[in-house]
């Protein structure tokens, strides 16, 4: 018995999506694409093309316009290319279309990670000599650190337990009050569950991350005059984050 469901079959039953390749310069971007790809993102995409090639085409409609794959497409251009894989939509009349892209980005949030399944993944590809960098899974190094670091202490730890840190690792330079100006950012040490913390921070602006960590304040200091070359300042004193009196403390 033929089904009365319009959608349980494919719309045109003879039809193939078939894999073109496109010069770049032939495609053009939606202009209105509600979809944002920053410049981390990017390069993030162009490792993963590189370490793995370009295996989710380029979704394009009659006219070479981009549907779907424009994070793809910039960075098919970062890393030099000339032509993309793509697949054809010509089976969808404008709307459709448009409300396929959205569909299309949406339906991929609405998933979630299985954090025991993930974190079991990512340690068992930091086991072998990979002949590409791990931060083509689209995870950077610190990332991937604190997702296994968190569920170690989940499966290994009953009770919370303070542990010292290893002989090799430096006291920890934060304390609380301490507000560290790194240019025209902050990072503020205070308890995380008051309000006096957000104060400190800043007072009119809502508060966007909280790192409850003195540690984590530290690293992320640290990574900020590396990257930048800059020095941070305590912002009540002036003292220099690894000046006199900032080069590690107790507690």
């Amino acid at each position: 018995m033929a089904s009365t469901n319009p959608h349980s079959e494919p719309r045109t039953a003879e039809r193939r999506l078939t894999v073109f390749w496109r010069k770049i310069d032939e495609l053009s971007s939606d202009p209105r694409n509600p979809r944002k790809h920053d410049r981390t993102q990017i390069r993030r995409l162009a490792r993963s093309i590189a370490a793995f090639g370009f295996n989710a085409p380029v979704l394009v409609d009659a006219d070479a316009k981009v549907l779907a794959g424009h994070g793809r497409l910039l960075a098919a251009r970062e890393l030099g290319w000339d032509a993309v894989p793509t697949i054809v939509l010509d089976h969808l009349g404008e709307a459709e279309a448009r409300a396929f892209v959205i569909a299309d980005n949406r339906l991929a949030e609405l998933s979630a990670w299985d954090d025991r399944l993930l974190a079991e993944q990512l340690r068992e590809l930091t086991l072998p000599e990979l002949d590409f960098a791990i931060e083509a899974t689209g995870f950077a190094l610190d990332e991937i650190e604190l997702r296994l670091d968190s569920r170690e202490e989940r499966v290994a730890v009953a009770a919370p337990v303070r542990r010292k840190p290893a002989c090799n690792s430096p006291a920890p330079v934060s304390r609380d009050g301490d507000t560290w100006r790194l240019g025209r950012h902050r990072i503020v040490c205070a308890g995380a569950l008051g309000e006096r913390a957000a104060d400190m921070l800043m007072p009119d602006t809502p508060v966007i991350v909280v790192l409850a960590d003195p540690a984590a304040a530290d690293a992320i200091v640290r990574r900020w005059q590396e990257e930048t070359g800059g020095t941070a300042h305590e912002a009540a004193s002036g003292r220099p984050f690894d000046g006199p009196g900032g080069e590690g403390r107790d507690g």
